[in-house]
């Protein structure tokens, strides 16, 4: 695949991947709630964690599918 994440896109992914991971599994480790109405907390943090496996992988490969249709592309490596 075609890169189309730049590097201050890939730090923000990284960054807040690695804080969603965490409180993902924060949330499901009982610390603090991410429940809401008739959402039950182990969603919530399913959710949450999810997200941020999504940021990181995106992050690390460098590779947005949803930049893809759009033809958004913040890389460096531009031709």
């Amino acid at each position: 695949m075609v890169r189309n994440v730049g590097t201050l896109d890939r730090t923000v992914r990284l960054a807040l991947g690695a804080l969603f991971v965490i409180g993902g599994v924060g949330s499901y480790a009982g610390l603090f709630s991410l429940g809401f109405g008739p959402v039950p907390a182990a969603l919530g943090a399913a959710f949450v964690a999810a997200v941020g496996v999504a940021l990181l992988v995106t992050g690390f490969r460098r590779t947005c599918p949803l930049y893809l249709p759009f033809g958004i592309d913040t890389s460096d490596d531009r031709n």
